[in-house]
């Protein structure tokens, strides 16, 4: 009976140690989640605020817009001004003075931001002992600091060795476009920039003067808005097909209103055709580095010469792709002749 007792006591013993292990390893995870959580919301928070490393490295991809948009214009001004050294001299002064607001307005932002930022040494909150030691997110956040300057060094090294793309690849049009006697003219990377190609175009093509076509962009926006909602079998499979469209109760009016309509908004393929129905001209798009393209080839007449011309650049200043106007080259030797004999 002695024996029975004492196997009794060690059986409930187990069961209560059992049940004190199970409890402490429930509060042990619910201990582990709130800290987590917390860590969490640390490091949500220090996310949101720009880091100095993303701000050089915003300042240098500004840097580097402007400079590619300063060299895609001082390509054209030594193709179509090639003996004026007055303008060329003048442009090269413009460029200067845009690259050093900018370099001047960066340095302010950089200035603030150090002006007003804690700095995080690792070292000293692991020595210090009068605090717990650094937090998870704030050891994170001290690496991430260190692998942002180690980047931004090696960009540094490769920037050195670095040929834009975008300036190549206008080099490239620049020869293929020469045989056919034709240039690019530079059309303003605002969104705009099929529109006011097109725009361009037509004042090319003696259809509207110069003046309108420098504000005709909301005109044509209209144009092949109109054409889009007129035709919408045509072109539903297209938008419908992107993800923004595809559950939308009316997907061609709320393309129009919100694409088509909007100024800035980048136009591709489905608006070129468009404006090639609507305006009933056709249009060659231009490739650096394949094939040309026709939207609406049935427009043509013999002579091809109602055709309008387009660039299209994949690369240009570093913000992708970007539509120019192609323009004869012999309007650009006239307007050189003319500003000479004057």
């Amino acid at each position: 009976m002695g024996k029975k007792k004492t196997n009794k006591l060690i059986v409930n013993l187990s069961d209560d140690e059992d049940q004190q292990q199970k409890q402490q390893e429930e509060q042990d995870i619910k201990d582990e989640n709130i800290v987590k959580e917390e860590e969490e919301e640390e490091e949500e928070e220090e996310e949101k605020k720009e880091s100095k490393g993303k701000m050089i490295q915003r300042h240098k991809l500004e840097l580097k817009v402007t400079n590619n948009y300063n060299n895609h214009q001082y390509i054209i001004e030594s193709f179509n001004t090639k003996k004026d050294k007055k303008a060329k001299s003048d442009f090269q002064d413009k460029a200067k003075k845009i690259e050093d607001e900018l370099k001047k307005k960066q340095q302010a932002e950089l200035e603030n931001y150090e002006s007003g930022q804690v700095q995080l040494d690792l070292n000293q909150l692991i020595i210090n002992k009068e605090q717990k030691g650094p937090s998870k997110a704030q050891l994170k956040k001290a690496q991430k600091l260190a692998d942002e300057e180690k980047r931004m060094k090696e960009l540094e090294e490769e920037k050195k060795k670095f040929v834009s793309k975008g300036v190549v690849e206008f080099t490239d049009f620049m020869t293929k476009l020469k045989p056919l006697n034709k240039t690019i003219k530079h059309i303003n990377p605002d969104g705009d920039c099929l529109y006011s190609a097109i725009g361009n175009q037509l004042f090319i093509l003696n259809i509207i003067d110069e003046a309108k076509s420098k504000q005709y962009q909301k005109e044509l926006r209209k144009k092949a808005s109109d054409y889009i909602m007129e035709n919408k079998d045509e072109f539903l499979p297209y938008i419908i097909s992107e993800e923004e469209y595809s559950d939308s109760p009316d997907p061609i009016a709320d393309y129009c209103q919100d694409q088509v309509l909007t100024i800035g908004k980048w136009g591709g393929h489905l608006e070129l055709k468009a404006l090639s129905h609507s305006l009933k001209l056709p249009i060659t798009i231009h490739n650096a580095y394949s094939q040309d393209i026709i939207i609406g080839e049935e427009f043509m007449n013999e002579s091809k010469s109602n055709s309008m011309h387009l660039s299209y650049h994949r690369h240009a200043f570093t913000l992708g792709e970007h539509y120019n106007s192609v323009i004869p080259l012999i309007t650009i030797e006239n307007n050189n002749n003319s500003d000479e004999e004057q």
